[in-house]
């Protein structure tokens, strides 16, 4: 284990192996990652979101939501993205900072065939998501193709940090042709 947090490519390909496991592995913790964006009022804003494709070779990771969820206003007002992912069991935490594209019709209508129908219903909520109602269950789920939207992340940077008995932590950068650097702990 150690020897995969003292070597800046072994280190950078094996967090991607954890990333690409998340997208098969519903019980990785990179199944579920932490997606961060600026609110409309400015503040950050988080939230959990499962994790649907990832691809080395693009730095690059997708997510699908609601077209009509908070997400996807904040990331029209401002297309950068903050991923967390924290895997307990390595004493590992990958930081991600990205920008999105959104997309919609049919671009992404193969995308939705692969949605099992029974997942379908996550996209087309009424009222739309966020809205004040008057009793917890007081919604609809219909499956709503309309309101399917693929979030594609532009990995920039990826800031890895392994809290082992001797710390590590190295940041990749696009601009550095993810080369590595070492950084203090």
């Amino acid at each position: 284990m150690v020897d995969e947090f003292n070597d800046l490519t072994v280190m950078h390909d094996y967090a991607w192996t954890l990333i690409l496991r998340g997208t098969v592995d519903h019980k990785s913790p990179a199944r579920h990652p932490t997606f961060g964006t600026i609110g409309l009022q400015g503040m950050p804003e988080l939230r959990t979101v499962v994790l649907r494709q990832a691809d080395q070779k693009s730095a690059s990771l997708e997510v699908h939501t609601d077209l009509k969820s908070a997400k996807v206003k904040e990331l029209k007002s401002n297309p950068n993205v903050g991923i967390h992912i924290w895997f307990p069991k390595l004493k590992l935490q990958i930081r991600i900072k990205a920008i999105s594209e959104i997309e919609t019709g049919e671009t992404v209508k193969e995308k939705w065939n692969k949605v099992p129908k029974g997942s379908r219903i996550s996209y087309g909520t009424e009222p739309i998501p966020g809205t004040p109602i008057s009793a917890p269950f007081i919604y609809e789920k219909p499956a709503n193709f309309d309101r399917f939207c693929v979030i594609f992340l532009k990995i920039d940077e990826m800031d890895l940090v392994h809290l082992g008995v001797r710390h590590t932590r190295a940041l990749f950068a696009k601009k550095d042709n993810w080369s590595g650097t070492w950084l203090a702990p």
